[in-house]
C-alpha cells in the first residue's frame, strides 16, 4: 500500500508529460507552415517554415522568370510584398531601385519564408500560372503595355531584364522614353556598351528611314525602306541605294550618318 501513491502519481505525470510532448508537437508543425496569398489570381499555396519563396512558387506552378538563375542579380523574380514583411534585408532589395524598392518589391530567389505572406507577382514577368486557362492569359496579355513603333524597334535591343537600373520600372518603360527623348540612351547599365550601340542603332534606322521615300519597290535590294534603314544603320547596306530618291536622299543618309558617329 506504501507503494500505491507514488505509482499511480508517477501514471499520472507521465501522461501529463505525454499531453504537453503531443501538443507542443502540434504547435511546433503549425508554425513550420505559412501561407502565401498571391492577390494577382486570390490563390493561396502552403510554405514550409524557411522554404525559399522563389523556389515554392514555381512548385505550385508559378512559371516566374529568374534570368540570373536566382544569384539576386537580375531582378526579374521581384514580388511585392503586400504584408508579412516588415525591414527588407539587402540581399532582397539586390539590384532594385527607387520607386521599386519604395513600392515594396523584393526579390523572391532571396526571400526564406518566415510567416504568412500577401504578395503581387509581376505579371509581365510569369510565364506560367496554375491552372491557367485561354481566357487568364489572353487577359494577362491584354494587361502588357502596348509600345509606339518607335520604342519597339529600341525595346528589341534591351536585355529584358527589367531590373530598374536605368530608373524606370520596366525595359518597355524605358524604352518608350528613350524613343520619347526623356531618358539617355546609355541607361542600360547591365547591358553594356553592346545594348548601347544597339539602342543608337535602333534609334540611327528609325531617322534613316524618315528620309526615305517610303515606296517599299524594292530597288535598294531590301522588301521595305524600313529593312533598308535598319542595314544602314548597322553597317550592312551604303547609303546610295536608294534609286527613287537619287542624290537627295543618299546626302541626306550621309548627313545622318556622319552624325550618328559624330554623337
Amino acid at each position: 500500500m506504501n507503494f500505491a501513491i507514488p505509482i499511480a502519481t508517477l501514471a499520472g505525470l507521465a501522461i501529463f508529460v505525454g499531453a504537453v510532448l503531443a501538443l507542443l508537437s502540434r504547435l511546433l508543425r503549425v508554425e513550420k507552415e505559412f501561407k502565401v496569398k498571391i492577390v494577382n489570381d486570390g490563390n493561396e499555396i502552403t510554405v514550409d517554415w524557411n522554404a525559399n519563396l522563389l523556389e515554392a512558387l514555381k512548385a505550385a506552378g508559378y512559371g516566374i522568370m529568374a534570368a540570373c538563375g536566382g544569384a539576386g542579380v537580375c531582378g526579374t523574380c521581384r514580388v511585392k510584398i503586400l504584408e508579412g514583411l516588415d525591414e527588407p534585408t539587402p540581399a532582397q532589395l539586390g539590384p532594385l531601385k527607387g520607386k521599386l524598392r519604395e513600392e515594396g518589391w523584393v526579390l523572391s530567389c532571396q526571400t526564406q519564408v518566415k510567416n504568412d505572406l500577401v504578395i503581387e507577382l509581376f505579371e509581365p514577368l510569369v510565364s506560367a500560372w496554375p491552372e491557367v486557362g485561354e481566357a487568364a492569359e489572353a487577359e494577362v496579355k491584354e494587361k502588357e503595355k502596348e509600345l509606339s513603333p518607335a520604342a519597339q524597334r529600341v525595346r528589341e535591343r534591351l536585355p529584358g531584364f527589367d531590373c530598374g537600373v536605368c530608373g524606370y520600372e520596366t525595359c518597355d518603360d524605358y524604352a518608350e522614353a528613350v524613343a520619347e527623348g526623356k531618358a539617355p540612351q546609355d541607361g542600360c547599365y547591365p547591358g553594356g556598351e553592346p545594348v548601347v550601340r544597339g539602342v543608337r542603332g535602333a534609334l540611327l534606322g528609325l531617322e534613316l528611314r524618315a528620309a526615305l521615300p517610303g515606296f517599299d519597290c524594292g530597288a535598294c535590294g531590301y522588301k521595305t525602306c524600313d529593312e533598308y534603314a535598319v542595314a544602314v544603320a548597322d553597317g550592312q547596306a551604303s547609303p546610295d541605294r536608294c534609286y527613287p530618291g537619287g542624290a537627295p536622299v543618299e546626302e541626306r543618309l550621309k548627313a545622318l550618318l556622319q552624325g550618328a558617329k559624330k554623337g
